[in-house]
């Protein structure tokens, strides 16, 4: 059954996609998860799979093998990705969402070919290296310099908590090459090939989430990159990693929604199956306390998330509203995949449950791309600047 949301603002087409999505994930990629959460690393064979049924560039240029639909496309390959599997969803945004999207706008000719039909086909995968060891909230004042040699760059610096960075075949990486710290001037954004001289990798981390995908540090030492692997223009990369922000946080409700969902699934059928003291569990008040909590959640979230890919898909400014939705629909995640844990019991500890891995996945939206805390100064910032004060 559709929810209301998702029959309010997609087409037929798109609902028809969404059942595609839907049926690739259940068939082709749920086997795979405990695999890929043991090893930690998902199989680039994947991501040529989805490459192959045309899951990937969706709403990417066709010159370059994309689809050229609507950014809606995306959305619903993210939320249904997340709902079988978080990290799997974390590794394809990356590289897509962030990576290949940038490109698409940003890229020239050459890169284009270069890098993003790869990415596109399923071929490459990507890594977009902007938080730094001292922190990731001030994403404009980097410790990653980049200083001019000739018709090259000298690249000097690390990052962390790199998603793909063991399996990257490329990575953008932001570094401060002018200007004073949190000014957007005076950034520039270089792609950097895997293997180039002085670029390491370190070894994965072992993190409470996201298991499947892998997370690993960068490190830098005259890296020596040619002017021509410059994303954009020179002094100018910080305003394309600001220029995806608000998308990325717009995409996190997706992934929420998802994992959300995933809870629900789970958790209301065995309410109904599972018997104490003669009765469903889902026939005790408090236990349908959560269902419909969870339930609520979902479809406020759901809701919100299309209303504002919509928006972007509009041209439309959504700084305040996607901050609104990545810390509402984060807190809706985590309180989901709590209470599934908590209706399943011991059941829910158990790793064979799945809510366990959903609880720790959650867990991760109340911080990567932004903290729920620095979430609250953005609303709070934006909703007084609405009143005329600064």
């Amino acid at each position: 059954m559709d929810s209301l949301a998702a029959k309010s603002f997609l087409t037929e087409e798109e609902l028809q996609f969404r059942e595609t999505v839907q049926r690739f994930m259940k068939q082709e990629v749920e086997p795979l998860v405990p695999q890929m959460e043991k090893d930690g690393l998902i199989p680039m064979s994947l991501f040529r799979r989805m490459g192959e049924m045309d899951l990937l560039g969706t709403f990417l240029p066709e010159e370059y093998g994309g689809s050229g639909a609507a950014l809606m496309t995306r959305a619903i390959v993210h939320e249904e990705t997340a709902r079988v599997n978080a990290g799997l969803d974390a590794s394809i945004f990356v590289t897509i969402g962030l990576v290949a999207k940038h490109l698409a706008k940003y890229g020239t000719s050459a890169q284009k070919e270069k890098y993003l039909r790869p990415a596109i086909s399923g071929e490459s995968c990507a890594s977009i290296c902007l938080t730094e060891p001292s922190g990731g909230s001030d994403a404009l004042s980097p410790r990653t310099t980049a200083k001019k040699d000739g018709d090259h760059w000298v690249i000097n610096g690390s990052k962390t908590f790199i998603t793909n960075a063991p399996l990257a075949d490329f990575f953008l990486v932001f570094t401060r090459t002018s200007g004073e710290n949190r000014r957007a001037r005076g950034g520039t954004c270089f792609i950097v090939d895997k293997g180039t001289p002085g670029l390491s990798v370190g070894p994965a981390f072992d993190k409470l989430c996201f298991h499947s995908s892998a997370t690993a540090e960068v490190f830098f030492e005259d890296v020596r990159v040619h002017e021509s692997q410059i994303l954009g223009a020179a002094e100018e990369g910080f305003y394309i990693m600001l220029d995806g922000l608000d998308v990325e946080r717009v995409f996190e409700g997706g992934s929420n929604t998802g994992i959300a969902q995933a809870c629900l699934d789970i958790a209301a059928p065995y309410a109904a199956d599972r018997k104490v003291f003669g009765k469903p569990i889902a026939d005790y008040q408090m236990i349908q306390d959560k269902i419909a909590r969870i339930a609520a959640g979902i479809e406020i979230s759901r809701t919100m998330y299309y209303h504002l890919v919509r928006a972007v898909e509009r041209g439309e400014k959504v700084s305040s509203e996607a901050a609104m939705l990545k810390l509402y629909s984060s807190d809706m995640a985590v309180m989901a995949s709590r209470e599934a844990v908590q209706i399943l019991g011991g059941n829910g500890l158990m790793e064979e449950y799945q809510v366990a891995r959903l609880y720790r996945d959650a867990k991760h939206h109340e911080i990567g791309a932004g903290t729920s805390e620095v979430m609250k100064l953005i609303i709070h910032k934006e909703t007084m600047k609405a009143y005329g004060a600064r």
